[in-house]
């Protein structure tokens, strides 16, 4: 149990301290009480915390946060390399400048807010910002753990609001264009603007993941560039593999790029290990493609790679396709994520509701 004592200071007059066994039966101080009130008060906190197993020794604060990212690292094991490429620049690009050599139990809330309004203004996107703040939490949510502080300072510290993104999608004519446009890759332009697939996802498939009977492909991984580890083969996005079909138009032009290859090359590449350089197709083909439709067509759109698969989605719904076809075309997680993506692409059928329910009313009254 905690006991209060009263002592003598050098200058006169006395204080009161606390004494108290932390959780590992070490004897322990707290000094400068100038009540016994407030000295009891102390003594009595400490034995509800300990007894709710919520206390925290005050002096575990000092380990740095950049001592304490060490160790965090170590428990993103289980994460994809990408992400924890990702992890590793967002820390040594932002948050190691800033917090390395800080105290854990010196962070304060209003701290991180600050940081996080620096970020924004020096121009972080709102990406970067929820990757560094994400970092921060993570090590300072390590030492709540590690009993080396009692709460997360950076918790309930928000990123800078998202701005919904506005999508851009292709015509089929344009989508066409677009492919004559990057001449003998115009395949993967057709392929990427029909199928709806991660461009990482179409540079990972082999020729053996090519139905041609039945116009699908199986899509099982991923590949990516990552800087200071090359490229890094992965699970898809969602960690779960699907079957993607293609249109009819799509067979010849994927027989010629099958044709006297082994069933283990890859579909977009050259043999099994050297998959499409989708940064460097981007800068030497894909861009200056883009550039060129824009100059011949005042309504073609400036979009990225990425935008093909909002153009696949938006070419679907437009040919009929529902919510959960569209979900599983693109791998999403849910019904949910597609339509918070592309809810716009989907009919509103509440006109429709309101006539049905007018009919409704019309009916039984006349009865």
């Amino acid at each position: 149990m905690s006991s209060v004592e009263k002592y003598a200071l050098k200058g006169g007059g006395t204080q009161y301290k606390v004494r108290y066994r932390d959780q590992d039966g070490r004897q322990r101080q707290k000094k400068g009480f100038r009540t016994k009130r407030d000295a009891t008060l102390y003594a009595a906190t400490v034995e509800t915390k300990k007894a709710a197993g919520t206390w925290v020794d005050p002096s575990a604060g000092k380990v740095t946060v950049g001592a304490l990212h060490a160790h965090w690292v170590q428990g993103l094991s289980h994460l994809k390399k990408t992400t924890q490429a990702t992890r590793e620049v967002t820390w040594r690009t932002h948050v190691e400048p800033k917090w390395a050599t800080r105290e854990v139990g010196s962070v304060k809330p209003s701290q991180v807010r600050s940081w996080v309004t620096e970020l924004e203004a020096a121009g972080a996107g709102v990406a970067t910002v929820e990757n560094a703040l994400g970092v921060l939490r993570g090590v300072l949510a390590l030492a709540v753990e590690d009993r080396l502080l009692p709460s997360n300072p950076a918790a309930g510290v928000k990123p800078p609001r998202r701005v919904p993104r506005q999508h851009r999608f292709l015509t089929h004519q344009q989508v066409a264009a677009l492919a004559k446009e990057c001449g003998r890759d115009g395949t993967v332009v057709l392929f990427l603007a029909y199928t709806g697939l991660r461009v990482g996802e179409a540079a990972a498939l082999r020729l053996a993941d090519v139905d041609f009977l039945r116009r699908r492909v199986s899509v099982t991984r991923s590949v990516s560039e990552v800087r200071g580890h090359g490229l890094v083969w992965s699970a898809t996005k969602t960690y779960e593999s699907r079957s993607v079909p293609f249109p009819a138009f799509l067979a010849e032009p994927l027989s010629r790029l099958a044709a006297g290859r082994g069933r283990d090359e890859l579909l977009f590449g050259r043999g099994q290990e050297e998959p499409l350089r989708v940064g460097n197709w981007r800068r030497r083909v894909y861009t200056p493609a883009v550039k060129r439709c824009r100059e011949n067509d005042a309504t073609f759109p400036q979009l990225t790679v990425h935008d093909l698969r909002g153009t696949a989605a938006s070419l679907a719904v437009s040919a009929g396709a529902n919510v959960k076809a569209v979900q599983t075309l693109l791998g999403h997680a849910s019904a949910a994520v597609t339509l918070d993506t592309y809810a716009s692409l989907f009919p509103d059928d509440l006109e429709a509701v309101a006539d049905a329910l007018d009919r409704q009313r019309c009916a039984s009254l006349a009865n």
